[in-house]
């Protein structure tokens, strides 16, 4: 299976359950992280954040242990979805509070099975790498909530970001964000639409 192939896969199971428990929730492609550096396959946006990565057949490991760092300071919960071939490589490289989907073929058809569920894990999260996730005139507004904002206003987005991250907590940095994210109107549409 391709990465468009699991990636479909787990909209059809995953993500369609969790958003049957969850209509409020928001799904997001694609979503980028510490300033492009890198992006995680599917987010899934409610009063934590919880992203799912995906390494199909065609993948290979060698960029889960990066990946791994940098997911591990914006997600509460991250679950792995692996082709059968990873599993045994992938268990030796994320933490054990992630989750683990197997996916592959039995009998032709796909199948994706849950090794064991993603726990929830806030020990990592790092405020900056969480304030990142604003765009600017969100990151303005959180300022200005906190009164925060005097003689910041026109400093570039590093310094508001670097600002939030020293002031507040990771814990009201990530509400905000969470809520952001959820009700962001001019959200550039994924590169792939699935029916969910």
């Amino acid at each position: 299976m391709n990465e468009l192939d699991v990636r479909h896969l787990l909209y059809q199971t995953e993500i369609r359950r969790v958003l049957a428990g969850n209509p409020g929730h928001r799904v997001v492609d694609e979503l980028e992280l510490a300033r492009g550096e890198v992006r995680v396959d599917v987010a899934v946006i409610g009063d934590i954040l919880h992203g799912y990565e995906i390494k199909s057949a065609r993948d290979n490991l060698l960029r889960l242990p990066r990946q791994r760092d940098f997911y591990g300071k914006v997600f509460e919960k991250m679950t792995l979805v692996a082709d059968e071939k990873h599993v045994e490589e992938a268990v030796k490289i994320v933490p054990v509070k992630w989750g683990l989907i197997s996916v592959g073929l039995r009998d032709g058809k796909p199948y994706a099975e849950e090794i064991w569920p993603a726990r929830l894990n806030n020990e990592s999260l790092d405020a900056l790498a969480i304030a990142q996730l604003l765009w600017r005139e969100e990151a303005i507004e959180l300022m200005e909530y906190f009164d925060l904002d005097r003689g910041l206003r026109d400093k570039p987005r590093k310094i508001l970001w670097q600002t939030l991250a020293n002031k507040l907590t990771v814990k009201e940095l990530k509400a905000f964000v969470c809520y952001k994210l959820r009700t962001r109107k001019d959200w550039k549409l994924p590169k792939r639409v699935f029916g969910h």
